[in-house]
């Protein structure tokens, strides 16, 4: 039996039993392992660019699995992987931009996958944007504590309509309303009100530094600055007021 993170575990349940997965970066290798010990998958792919990472998870898969038959590949994003060659692509803990950057490096192949499930540190919104405008829908979006921040994992699956906002217009979307999207309420979230509370706490915080360091000596680019924050604590604000 392997106790998987909350991050991991909500990635796990996001796989439907009989589906095959690629864990991108898997590091440990901890959700394949989980993924085969509770037969939700029957085979899993678990790839990193790191050769010291694909021997940790060659030892762990060696110590959990029993001689089960997994594959390892050593290579840079779905460069290892073969269009279509499984249901699920998981690619988790990398930032919002090296995401992008890896699904854009072959999106024909990136949208040849059932469905991938992407958490990534930090950008969020540059990334939701991203997958919106290129052929993606966002089916879910779960808020999940990891130490003492949050993770953002995203359920995407490809779309007809490259505009995944369920009809309104992309363009019209905000960059607050991509950083702090309605789904994070609308998709009934437990930790919402936590994750947006402690988001208004830190763009606080980094408007009163802002407003500290300029004084009175305003220019455009301060207030650009404190235009931006303003939006996006207004956006913050907004969302508690829907729960």
């Amino acid at each position: 039996m392997m106790n998987l993170s909350e991050r991991l575990l909500t990635i796990a349940n996001m796989i439907e039993k009989g589906e095959t997965v690629a864990d991108i970066g898997t590091d440990h290798g901890y959700l394949p392992i989980y993924l085969l010990l509770e037969e939700i998958s029957p085979s899993v792919i678990l790839a990193d660019i790191s050769r010291g990472s694909l021997a940790k998870a060659k030892e762990n898969c060696a110590e959990y699995l029993c001689g089960q038959t997994v594959s390892f590949r050593e290579g840079d994003g779905l460069e290892v992987l073969d269009p279509g060659e499984v249901d699920a692509v998981v690619l988790a803990g990398v930032g919002g931009l090296l995401t992008i950057e890896i699904l854009d490096w072959n999106l024909a192949k990136s949208i040849s996958y059932k469905k991938l499930i992407l958490q990534p540190r930090n950008n969020g919104g540059a990334l939701r944007k991203y997958l919106c405008t290129h052929g993606f829908s966002i089916e879910e979006l779960r808020i999940v504590p990891e130490g003492n921040r949050f993770s953002e994992i995203m359920l995407v699956k490809p779309s007809r309509n490259s505009d995944g906002k369920s009809g309104s217009s992309v363009d019209s979307v905000s960059e607050e309303e991509w950083e702090f999207p309605d789904e994070i309420v609308s998709d009934r979230n437990p930790m919402a009100k936590e994750y947006l509370e402690k988001s208004l706490e830190q763009e606080k915080m980094i408007m009163g530094k802002i407003l500290e360091g300029i004084g009175e000596d305003k220019n455009s680019h301060s207030e650009k600055d404190i235009s931006y924050r303003e939006g996006r604590i207004a956006r913050i604000e907004f969302l508690l007021s829907k729960i």
